[in-house]
């Protein structure tokens, strides 16, 4: 059965916005603006086919969609991230979901640090966690991307795994492959909202995954386009094609 984006609020299609806002309190002396922060949360499904509605594509789409515009992880050396749940081999596929965007985050490295993760301004640390969501079925994954309002900077995410879904790591036709989804997540993450249209179904950051899909582990086309534009990484270069 197909699923269907449900859209919220003024976001993207395909994204509900959380209006979780933080504001910092400013000391009796302060005379900077207040900061402010703001959670998005992205919400993901599963579709019988990865090319969701219309005819599978034959060449990856130049399309990319920019969150708010252009949020962005600014310079500052490392953000840390912590992982909660879910089997070692789970975590490993996570992990090599993360190292994918992270060649592509110019002015950040992401790591890994159950121990002392980087706080989210937001609520809480940097996190992947797997937690059951709304059972097998329905929403696959969700990324909640924390922003400076003012600045537009990125500065802290949780991203969260439905564990009542059926999970491989190596693609297996009856599954949703782990590093799939989670590559997907970490495009929001990195600043990146939905592609919608038909002709965008090769790309990381179309809107649905299906079952045994591998497409998304590679950035495509426009994939690699946004971050261009976000980061000026000089990659424009194509993806993996439409096989996967």
């Amino acid at each position: 059965m197909k699923k269907i984006f449900i859209t919220a609020g003024f976001l993207v299609v395909g994204a509900f916005l959380v209006s979780s806002v933080v504001t910092a309190a400013p000391s009796p002396r302060a005379t900077a603006p207040v900061s402010e922060f703001v959670a998005e949360t992205f919400v993901d499904y599963g579709i019988d086919t990865h090319a969701g509605n219309g005819p599978h594509p034959t060449t990856e789409s130049s399309d990319f969609q920019l969150t708010q515009g252009g949020i962005r992880w600014f310079a500052s050396g490392t953000a840390e991230y912590k992982i909660t749940g879910g089997t070692s081999a789970q975590n490993t596929a996570v992990e090599s979901a993360v190292v994918t965007w992270d060649g592509f985050v110019t002015t950040r490295t992401f790591v890994r640090d159950d121990t002392t993760p980087s706080a989210n301004p937001c609520g809480g640390v940097n996190t992947v966690q797997w937690a059951s969501i709304d059972g097998s079925g329905g929403v696959l994954a969700t990324a909640s991307v924390c922003r400076n309002v003012a600045t537009k900077e990125i500065v802290g995410f949780v991203v969260t795994m439905d564990s009542a879904e059926l999970w491989a790591i190596d693609g297996s036709s009856g599954n949703f492959d782990v590093e799939n989804v989670a590559s997907h997540e970490f495009g929001h993450v990195a600043g990146l909202g939905h592609d919608n249209p038909p002709k965008s179904g090769c790309l990381t950051m179309y809107k649905f995954a299906g079952l045994g899909e591998i497409q998304k582990r590679t950035l495509g086309l426009g994939d690699k386009l946004g971050m261009d534009a976000l980061y000026s990484t000089g990659d424009t270069s194509a993806g993996p094609g439409c096989s996967l």
